[in-house]
């Protein structure tokens, strides 16, 4: 009995007593188990924060570059998408080990200039990348946010999957006075106008405020539509009666003069009709100090060029193959207003005219490379600008034998079936799409979009 007592007070004997003993070994082990999961649990919960920073890996130069994404200032596990109308602030944006960050807006990811870069005890590069919205700018059709980087207009720029870049909006490009103008690009759907009784599209705000739309037909059409271009123009027309002289590319001209308005051309005839008909009555809203550029601005200087059939090449040709669009008009004589106009040569009757190849590109299709009947581009077939069918624009090619040609011939650019940039001879007969612009101080209500589209307040 005594020993029994004995062990009961040394823990031993009873198993109720055991038992009861064993407890502050099992606590213990316990304890120190609950203590580790918490650890680990820290330590994955660590992990899951910074991931949440850094969920977006590239290995440069056999280092790791990861991301810290801020939007509007706020830490994010992710950046914006695409066409949310927002940027890179590279101003703020900044990354470690001497590395400069910039993002490419066509392929929409980051891009490292690491020209600087320097190894710190090989540790990852961390890029702080910081997008901010887009400023608005106030427009005579409201506010509108408008990107501030230029595109790259190499790529073509629509929805479809054969763009190379989907960049949907409204950008702007300076002009030489300093001036800026807010163009559409891609495949907008928010450019939609009805003015007289039809359709048009937005093309750009000018630099004199005014709103340059382009003709689309008598009922609303969506992006990609191709119906061969039914309903989208007035007509069909050559550009001009003949292809047999450089004078003939000239949306007005004169034989035996590099630039000369004694003559339309048929096309101008076909819109000057269109205007008189359905468009003089609504004349207290159309602006006339915005002008059409049909530059004739040539490449080659050798004697009489411009001129008969003297092999001549114009710098609309030169923009177009180095996807390199401008909106000025080098030279006042090429730039058709009417008399009442304070610039440009003063020649028109009435104030409309036709797209230049600059605002197609700018619109989003991309520069080519052409020689008759073989073009190498990008297709651009939910362009806003697409409707099916070729149609002309004002901006002159030269006078050379296309390839595929075994004669002579004047040559402008025109816009093919898939929205991309095409050559076409003077007298080959394509649609007419008229260009006209409305003035800045209009009243405009609406949204632009295809339910509920900007129109006068007064119509």
């Amino acid at each position: 009995m005594k020993r029994f007592i004995v062990k009961n007070i040394l823990g031993g004997g009873d198993n109720r007593l055991n038992k009861e003993n064993d407890y502050p070994k099992k606590y213990k082990q316990i304890h120190i188990l609950l203590f580790s999961i918490i650890c680990i649990l820290f330590i994955v919960g660590i992990f899951f924060i910074q991931d949440r920073e850094t969920n977006n890996l590239l290995t440069k130069n056999s280092n790791d570059t990861y991301f810290v994404f801020y939007i509007d200032g706020v830490s994010s596990s992710t950046f914006p998408s695409q066409n949310t109308e927002y940027t890179l602030d590279t101003s703020a944006s900044n990354c470690t080990n001497g590395v400069i960050p910039s993002w490419d807006y066509s392929t929409w990811s980051f891009v490292g200039d690491y020209s600087n870069y320097q190894s710190s005890n090989n540790t990852a590069t961390r890029c702080n990348l910081y997008f901010v919205k887009n400023q608005t700018v106030s427009t005579a059709l409201g506010e509108l946010s408008v990107y501030p980087y230029t595109p790259d207009f190499t790529k073509s720029a629509c929805d479809n999957e054969v763009c190379e870049s989907h960049e949907k909006g409204i950008y702007a490009m300076t002009l030489d006075d300093g001036s800026t103008s807010y163009y559409y690009r891609g495949s907008v759907e928010n450019n939609y106008l009805q003015f007289a009784g039809y359709w048009w599209r937005v093309i750009r705000i000018n630099e004199n405020g005014s709103i340059r739309i382009i003709y689309d037909g008598k009922e609303a059409h969506h992006n990609g539509e191709n119906n061969g271009g039914v309903d989208r123009q007035i007509g069909s027309s050559m550009f001009n009666v003949s292809g047999a002289s450089n004078e003939y590319v000239g949306y007005m001209y004169t034989l035996g003069e590099a630039r000369g308005f004694t003559n339309s051309s048929l096309i101008k005839e076909v819109n000057d009709n269109f205007y008189a008909d359905y468009l003089a009555s609504y004349s207290q809203y159309i602006d006339t100090e915005s002008g059409f550029c049909g530059d004739r601005s040539t490449l080659n200087l050798q004697s009489g060029v411009g001129t008969g059939t003297v092999t001549t090449y114009y710098k609309g040709y030169l923009r177009t193959v180095t996807s390199s669009p401008d909106l000025n008009c080098e030279n006042a004589n090429d730039l058709y207003t009417v008399s009442s106009s304070s610039q440009g040569n003063k020649a028109l009757t009435y104030p409309i005219g036709l797209i230049t190849v600059d605002e197609v590109m700018i619109a989003g299709a991309a520069g080519c490379v052409f020689d008759g009947y073989i073009n190498d581009q990008a297709y651009c077939p939910t362009c806003y600008l697409q409707t099916g069918n070729y149609y002309w624009t004002m901006t002159p090619t030269g006078g050379y034998v296309p390839y595929g040609f075994n004669y002579w011939t004047a040559v402008l650019l025109g816009v093919d079936a898939y929205g991309n940039i095409a050559d076409g001879i003077s007298n080959a007969p394509l649609d007419v799409r008229p260009v006209i612009n409305i003035k800045q101080d209009a009243q405009i209500v609406g949204e632009g979009t295809i339910e509920n589209p900007y129109k006068l307040s007064v119509e």
